[in-house]
């Protein structure tokens, strides 16, 4: 498997109330997309999510 399987169910969770929430697999981990745009993802067990400038 190549990500963690129970960080992808929590922020299935997370997400479950969303109907503009896809998964789509790539870089070799699963990304998660909200309105067609990147929010976060992740690659084995790491957490990768999408920040905004004025937020860095």
């Amino acid at each position: 498997m190549p990500y963690y399987e129970g960080l992808a169910e929590w922020i299935r969770e997370h997400f479950q109330d969303r109907l503009d929430v896809e998964e789509k697999r790539m870089f070799g981990g699963l990304c998660f997309m909200v309105s067609r745009h990147m929010c976060c993802g992740i690659v084995k067990d790491t957490l990768m999510a999408r920040v905004r400038p004025d937020n860095y």
